[in-house]
């Protein structure tokens, strides 16, 4: 057996006794896990007999596995058109015979999951193991309620940030309550989405249902009284000016107003699988789809794509934010646009800012006008921490500063979500790998998680506040909420 081989099988041994959360979703290799769903559709996401095999058959051609044994798996994102890119795998040692794996899986012949016979985006678990001196594959279906479990255990959270010393000087002025299935009616301890609406009724989003909580009880949604089944699992969700309850789920939007549910006619948003909702405070309500940007306001429908802004760089949007001056800002899978109000447009893959050749995939603005980005770096990579990634923020006399977790406090660069306290003055940020970050937009960065905290886990997604400044975040091990003391 080669050294490489070896080394292979080595790392396949070390990992087969380790948790079996590090199996799941972790942003390694240069797609946004959080915005598609595992294993969904009614027809599930596979791949081509033929071509498939032809991986193994090519592998087993260039390496040696005699005598070897051990197993590697891979999370692969499979879009709606068939593409294939993995997102993360399980060799630590990221060996060379796993690089040549994701290159193969990334140009494999994919076949899409569906939903209502429409192609949608999901993940699948691929998994490749040595038996009797060859290296076999198969897909590894994956039990959402099983995951929830192994994810009960928040693990260690990944500080990349290796110069910055964290004081977390704030973190004894908060209180902070967790929700759990084990200790409450919430369905699953996954989930990515969640918002709080003007009464303060958080909405929230797992990965086996969606629950409504009132700061004391917990309701569930199912067919009793709304369109969605008891275990459903949604896409995006947002409140706009008027309280209106905004849901995507299964390639359909739902409406939710003054106690009543409205399915949105498909041919209004263009039928595409909606990624993110964002309300808008002139009352405009932008779907972030893959057959481009849906536009919603006074009930009426339009569609941005790249048949109508050429400058758009795809029609494949993550994530669109409208500021305080009524500008446009735009992400796509492969690159950022911002539209002013006299449709002046600025594209920003040659530019001489954070945003060339970056993804924008969540925004908010401070109180002075400053704009924070958070940024997705959508190049293919083994790299897991990209210094491309981070926040870049967009001052109010039109220049630029870039975050990362080697020019600042930033713990990772792999950011979820931001959040503007305007009651503190601070900015909240949820990480994929190190849980939840507290910048007082100055110099003073401050990292929360399991190890020093009531934080549940290093994965901290969407982020809301109520009237009265408490924060909601959804998380990988439950509800999550933070209470100035």
């Amino acid at each position: 057996m080669n050294s490489t081989a070896k080394a292979l099988l080595l790392s396949l041994s070390l990992f087969s006794k380790a948790k079996a959360q590090n199996v799941f979703p972790q942003k390694v290799e240069g797609c946004n896990t959080s915005q598609f769903c595992l294993d969904c559709g009614e027809v599930q996401a596979t791949y081509d007999a033929d071509a498939f095999k032809d991986i193994s058959n090519k592998i087993n051609a260039k390496y040696n596995f005699k005598n070897g044994k051990g197993s590697v798996a891979f999370q692969v994102l499979v879009d709606s058109f068939g593409k294939g890119c993995v997102i993360s795998h399980t060799d630590a040692m990221n060996s060379q015979i796993s690089k040549d794996l994701i290159v193969l899986l990334n140009g494999c012949k994919w076949l899409p999951a569906k939903d209502a016979n429409k192609a949608t985006s999901s993940s699948i678990n691929v998994v490749f193991e040595v038996s009797n001196g060859q290296l076999a594959g198969y897909i590894q279906r994956v039990d959402t309620k099983a995951m929830s479990e192994n994810m009960s255990n928040p693990g260690t959270p990944e500080i990349f940030n290796k110069h910055y010393k964290y004081k977390n000087v704030s973190l004894p002025l908060y209180e902070i309550t967790v929700l759990q299935k084990e200790s409450s009616s919430l369905p699953n301890n996954m989930s990515i989405h969640s918002v709080v609406d003007k009464n303060d009724i958080v909405w929230y989003g797992t990965y086996n249902g969606i629950v409504r909580f009132d700061g004391n009880k917990i309701i569930r949604l199912d067919k009793s009284n709304s369109p969605f089944e008891k275990e459903e699992s949604i896409s995006a969700i947002a409140v706009d000016n008027e309280n209106n309850k905004w849901i995507s789920s299964n390639n359909s939007i739902y409406k939710f107003n003054n106690g009543n549910w409205t399915k949105v006619d498909s041919t209004k948003t263009g039928s595409g699988w909606t990624r993110n909702i964002v309300a808008v405070e002139n009352g405009e309500v932008l779907f972030c789809t893959n057959k481009g940007l849906v536009i919603y306001h006074n009930d009426q429908w339009s569609l941005l794509n790249q048949k109508r802004v050429k400058q758009l760089p795809s029609n494949e949007i993550l994530y669109a934010y409208k500021d305080k001056k009524q500008r446009l800002w735009v992400g796509t899978y492969k690159g950022s646009i911002m539209i002013d109000v006299n449709n002046r447009i600025t594209e920003f893959n040659q530019s001489k800012t954070p945003l060339n050749q970056i993804c924008i995939s969540k925004a908010v603005e401070d109180s002075d006008g400053n704009i924070y980005f958070g940024l997705y770096d959508y190049e293919r990579s083994p790299v897991r921490d990209r210094p491309r990634a981070g926040i870049a923020v967009f001052r109010k006399d039109g220049t630029w500063i870039h975050y990362n977790d080697t020019n600042s406090g930033l713990p990772a660069n792999t950011i979820n979500s931001v959040l503007f306290d305007k009651f503190e003055n601070v900015l909240w940020i949820g990480t994929n790998d190190a849980g939840l970050v507290r910048f007082d937009l100055k110099d003073m960065w401050e990292n929360y998680h399991n190890l020093n905290s009531k934080v549940p886990s290093s994965y901290t997604f969407d982020l809301s506040q109520d009237s009265k400044g408490n924060i909601y975040a959804s998380t990988f091990n439950g509800m999550m909420r933070l209470r100035k003391k």
